[in-house]
């Protein structure tokens, strides 16, 4: 309508209308222009969002209440008919975890125009209970917003995690967290002691408590122990009521041994909920911990090496019935609490007449009652070259005990046993036992043919020889068949011996190249040895063999069977030097630690190089 004539108008009414009927045309005008104004001022300020069925994007959920078991799993669907796929924005989610998603794309002809359609599908893990909201999933097309409506959903609490059958454990005497009320996931540490002594053991505890499932296992990061030796302990879960949730709590736990006096500072230690391409990670810390280590008292007995703790001692010998010059075993196992993998060597009894080898040692480590506890067996190989009956003295322990704050001292019982000769085989027996080996080559109805006639009864027979009876029938065969046996083992006694020297021909030049590869000494092999490593691969074997081979032609007289002393008189009336004498008992000790004691990285190459020497250096001494 033309200003001019709406203005006639309005004055026309004016004129012929109740100023009553003005007022409320005044206020209908004034009505409607405010709610313009407003209709104005909210497509201002309301974002460009597109909803409704004819919007691009549509989100939807598999249901509307759940458990924290269950997975949700929300759909959304993008349709463009540009040639580019438009990606979908997913707002921040408050409870709910990105687990995995999919995407699926549909390619269809509409109205002569090619449509896309591109499917995400997430998988989201409820976090907490309660009413969670989905916020409004957006994409932008032709730079253009456009968003599906919010969704919200019902939570409810699930079953609780349950212990993994390789860790679950009973549950231990604990006080709940304070904080732990409305939690789902809750991290907490502890030690059991906080005023240990140097080398006390103290049990670190870090706690992780979670109410729902995790469908991606966490990762946590233990402090920095400084001044402190540490052993891994096993993990330990278990189901833990507090008010109406049950939680499972996974324990992580180090056994610690301070190593020094003061105030020792454990640092907070970490826990990590992994995050995602959609979320970030979450992160979870524990209080710091303080221990204030106490000195051990100044009054350590004698023979007192570090040991701290609570433990038994015990020992043995096998065989108890030994033969001399062989190893036996001389066992010490120390049992109880306490750093089980550091503990130092007892104080092992001086053993008079015995030659012991180095120590092993071996280990096993539990939890018992919370606390580490093992036993460490320590293993002496020994050997005696008197015989009779014998008695080890007790193996003694000190240590300091934290409970009592005393050194203690224990002791294993006295061990008794005999020492026996080398079983040497009776000549007589012996003999008896290879003839008893010899098969009867005669059957008796033949032997019965050689027995005597009588001369009383009956005259002899002139014919005799030509007769029936005649030993020759019986002879002659057994002639042939030995005439034969010889013939035909004289080949194979040939080939055998061919063969046999070929085999020692290799074996010779084998040994050469061996030699020459570990750069044994540059001088020509001495027989003794040469002669010993041909018949033995065991070096230390052949050491032994060469060095009692060459002495019992020196001494004139076996010298297997001797003992140490015996055997260092004989040689110096022999004349020789006190020097080489003790080399030959060092290299005999060695042959015989390489051979009953724990193996050497060489294999015994080294030893065979002294070995040389000195049979070269006794062949100038004693001029052979």
């Amino acid at each position: 309508m033309p200003l001019v004539r709406y203005l006639e108008v309005e004055g026309d009414y004016l004129k012929n209308h109740s100023p009553q009927e003005k007022n409320i045309r005044h206020k209908v005008r004034l009505f409607i222009y405010m709610l313009g104004l407003l209709l104005v001022l909210s497509l201002i300020a309301s974002p460009p969002y597109v909803y409704g069925q004819d919007s691009p994007i549509l989100a939807s959920l598999n249901a509307s209440e759940f458990t924290t078991d269950d997975l949700v799993i929300l759909t959304v669907s993008v349709v463009d008919d540009s040639p580019q796929q438009p990606r979908p924005i997913l707002p921040p989610l408050d409870g709910l975890a990105v687990i995995d998603f999919d995407i699926a794309t549909n390619v269809s002809m509409v109205h002569g125009k090619i449509q896309t359609e591109v499917v995400y599908t997430y998988q989201l893990q409820p976090r907490r209970t309660g009413v969670l909201v989905i916020p409004p999933v957006t994409v932008e097309i032709d730079d253009q917003t456009f968003a599906a409506p919010p969704l919200s959903i019902t939570v409810s609490p699930g079953s609780p995690p349950v212990p993994s059958p390789g860790n679950a454990a009973p549950v231990p005497n604990i006080a709940p967290p304070l904080d732990i009320e409305g939690q789902d996931f809750f991290v907490e540490s502890a030690v059991d002691l906080a005023t240990p002594y140097v080398g006390q053991q103290v049990v670190y505890t870090f706690r992780f408590y979670q109410a729902i499932k995790l469908y991606q296992p966490p990762q946590h990061e233990m402090p920095i122990f400084a001044g402190l030796d540490t052993i891994g302990l096993p993990v330990q879960q278990y189901n833990l009521a507090i008010g109406s949730r049950t939680y499972l709590v996974t324990e992580i736990r180090m056994a610690l041994f301070p190593k020094t006096a003061g105030n020792i500072r454990i640092g907070p230690a970490q826990l990590v909920l992994p995050g995602n391409y959609f979320e970030e990670p979450v992160e979870f810390y524990t209080g710091p911990a303080t221990l204030q280590v106490k000195a051990l008292p100044d009054n350590a007995p004698a023979g007192f090496n570090g040991a701290v703790g609570q433990y038994q001692i015990e020992a043995w010998y096998s065989p108890q019935i030994a033969v001399v010059n062989q190893p036996g075993t001389f066992s010490v196992a120390v049992s109880g609490t306490g750093n089980i993998n550091t503990l130092p060597e007892p104080i092992w009894p001086n053993l008079s007449g015995w030659r012991p080898y180095d120590s092993q040692t071996n280990a096993t480590i539990e939890m018992r009652d919370g606390r580490m506890v093992g036993t460490r067996i320590y293993e002496r190989l020994i050997m005696s070259d008197k015989v009779g009956d014998f008695i080890i003295p007790p193996t003694k322990l000190v240590y300091f005990d934290p409970s009592l704050g005393e050194y203690q001292t224990i002791s294993t019982k006295s061990l008794s046993g005999r020492i026996i000769p080398a079983p040497t085989p009776d000549p007589a027996a012996a003999t008896a036992a290879a003839l008893a080996a010899i098969p009867t080559a005669t059957p008796v109805s033949i032997a019965n043919s050689f027995s005597t006639p009588s001369f009383g009864s009956q005259p002899v027979n002139p014919t005799f020889l030509g007769s029936s009876e005649s030993p020759w029938r019986v002879i002659l065969p057994m002639g042939i068949v030995l005439f034969w046996a010889i013939c035909g083992a004289i080949p194979v006694a040939v080939v055998a011996g061919a063969g046999g020297y070929w085999l020692w021909q290799k074996r010779q030049q084998q040994l050469e190249a061996e030699a020459e590869t570990l750069q044994l000494p540059s001088q020509k092999t001495h027989p003794a040895l040469a002669k010993a490593l041909a018949g033995s691969s065991d070096n230390y074997k052949a050491v032994s063999r060469a060095l009692h081979t060459y002495l019992g032609e020196v001494l004139g007289t076996p010298t297997k069977g001797l003992t140490q002393t015996d055997l260092a008189n004989r040689l110096q009336q022999r004349g020789l030097a006190k020097s080489l004498i003790n080399r030959i008992k060092d290299c005999l000790a060695e042959s015989e630690m390489g051979r009953f004691g724990p193996g050497l990285d060489d294999a015994g190459w080294g030893l065979l190089t002294k070995t040389e020497e000195l049979l070269f250096e006794l062949d100038e001494a004693l001029k052979q």
